[in-house]
């Protein structure tokens, strides 16, 4: 791209001020030299009219002339001596603020233009195409004669010999007629037909948005509705494609579920009585913690008033009396064998001594200082409602342990004939709404219906990292169906438009994509079947779908 203008004027003006000013010191030793020889003459005539008005007097001598060149010599040293400083100083100096003018103007009269802010149009040379110059002459047709070819072709240079002496008596004019032979022949052929004229299309400026994609590679939409990618955009969004192969493959029945924790592996700590919860010294544990089996989570302390606390009191302490009195009876009775009605007072007296048992249990928790709430299995912290101080009910869940390592995935489905054909311990595949992969092996169903449908339970083998308990999980069952033909494909491949139709990203050419609506079929978690929308041996996206979505 050109310097501007601005810049060019700007060179230009520094470099004549330099010449100026180096032309002026240079000047300078002449112009002192000439002043001093000037005044020489000037001085002699004055000293002739003297010594003639006066021929008596005595003349003076003249000055000397020495002292006047000597001054002259070591000006002109000095101006010559300030002439090469100050024009090195000044042509440095030029060339630098030339240099960052230049560069600086250029920078912003380019990136004007790239932004679109600079209309101004660039000069354009004219471009002639020369192809039709050296396009091959046209073949020839079978009706016509090779002569026009060969004429059309360019004659091959015809070596220069030496001209061997004329023999005497030889006849000139058979030599002249020989010479002229070829010229003649060749003049003979029919000349070639005169090649039409290229038809020039005059030249327009070239666009700010044009420029801006010559520096950058952007992706266009095409007039067809294709989606143009340099191959640059395809290595940063790692776009890789397969070709896509018809074959049959077995139908599958889709079975909408969530996670749930494994029952053996799911515990919830509650409080038994009603009092306020303190921390453990280790800290109360929060979501997402690790636990281990019989580990402190919280204590409860009873909250009782003091007249109630001494309530209880007096009423453990008459149970506890009458419960010694009772047995005292009740070892009495059994060591005299002629007591009337032995066996029912027997019976009598061990069940008040039970009775009064159970009521003195149900009171002394009251007077318990704390309640111990600890873990009842390994897992992991699912929720939580512990707060120091806060006080809870007998029976409230306090902590939710889950074990992320053994999850189940629970189907309700409404045909109560898909839960009898399917076999416990066969595999199936789940997926997650995220597109986390897993495969779950049928557990069993439930004799009861649940809102009008059966429960399936169903053991993930491997828990992906991150699955949450209540998550949504589609379970995909081979059924019993006939195979069905299509292409299988990935389902990454599978990408979802603006107007929400399933789509695919078929490559054309190199750098050339078209997406296609398509109609599929689940297979397993990871595989789709495409029944209609691309041909054969199409070329599909199987990686990086979701940016090419985004070309949209």
């Amino acid at each position: 791209m050109a310097i501007n203008r601005p810049a060019r004027l700007s060179t230009s003006r520094s470099k004549q001020a330099a010449v100026v000013l180096s032309i002026a010191i240079a000047a300078a030793p002449f112009i002192a030299a000439h002043a001093g020889a000037a005044e020489e003459p000037q001085t002699g005539s004055t000293g002739t009219a003297a010594a003639v008005a006066a021929p008596g007097s005595t003349a003076q001598p003249p000055a000397p002339a020495g002292g006047l060149e000597s001054i002259t010599q070591t000006a002109g040293a000095a101006a010559g001596y300030l002439y090469s400083s100050s024009t090195g100083l000044l042509w440095s100096a030029g060339d630098i603020l030339s240099s960052a003018y230049t560069g600086v103007g250029q920078a912003l009269y380019e990136t004007a233009y790239m932004m679109g802010v600079n209309k101004t149009p660039l000069s354009r040379p004219e471009f002639v195409d020369t192809a039709n110059e050296h396009a091959p002459a046209p073949v020839a047709q079978p009706a016509v004669s090779a002569a026009p070819i060969i004429a059309a072709q360019e004659p091959a240079p015809v070596p220069v010999q030496s001209a061997a002496p004329a023999m005497p008596g030889a006849m000139p004019g058979k030599e002249t007629a020989a010479a002229t032979s070829p010229a003649a022949e060749t003049a003979a052929a029919p000349a070639p037909e005169p090649a039409e004229e290229p038809v020039h299309v005059p030249l327009q400026p070239i666009p700010s948005g044009l420029l801006a994609n010559l520096v950058y590679d952007r992706s266009a939409r095409n007039a067809d509705g294709s989606y143009f990618v340099p191959k640059g955009l395809q290595r940063m969004f790692e776009v890789r494609t397969e070709r896509a192969a018809v074959s049959e493959v077995r139908a599958v029945r889709k079975l909408n579920g969530r996670v749930v924790p494994d029952p053996k592996a799911h515990g919830r700590v509650e409080a038994g009585l009603l009092g306020r919860f303190e921390a453990p010294e280790t800290g109360i544990p929060v979501v997402g913690d690790e636990v281990r089996k019989g580990q402190i989570l919280g204590m409860v302390v009873p909250v009782v008033g003091v007249v109630d606390r001494s309530s209880v009191r007096r009423e453990i302490a008459r149970l506890t009396n009458e419960i010694r009195i009772t047995a005292e009876s009740l070892e009495i009775t059994k060591q005299f064998s002629f007591v009337p009605f032995r066996e029912g007072k027997l019976i009598q007296l061990e069940t008040r001594l039970q009775g009064l048992r159970q009521e003195r249990e149900a009171l002394l928790p009251q007077l318990k200082t704390q309640e111990y709430l600890r873990a009842p299995i390994d897992g992991v912290i699912a929720s939580s409602t512990a707060v120091t101080g806060r006080v809870t009910q007998p029976g409230e869940m306090v902590f939710d342990i889950v074990n992320p390592r053994q999850l189940w995935v629970e189907v309700t489905v409404p045909d109560p004939t898909i839960a009898a054909d399917a076999s416990p311990g066969s595999h199936a595949s789940a997926r997650t709404p995220e597109g986390q992969s897993m495969t779950v092996t049928y557990m069993g169903s439930g004799p009861s219906v649940r809102q009008q449908s059966i429960p399936m339970l169903f053991r993930i083998d491997t828990p992906p990292k991150g699955l949450r308990v209540g998550r949504p999980v589609a379970v995909l069952m081979p059924g019993e169906q006939a195979a069905q033909r299509g292409m299988p494909v990935r389902r990454a491949a599978i990408a979802v438009g603006s107007d929400g139709i399933q789509q695919v990203w078929e490559q054309t050419e190199p750098e050339t994509f078209v997406p296609r609506a398509v109609q599929t079929q689940d297979i397993d978690a990871q595989t789709v079947l495409v029944l209609n929308g691309v041909t054969e041996g199409a070329r599909i996206v199987v990686r990086g779908t979701g940016l090419m979505t985004q070309l949209q």
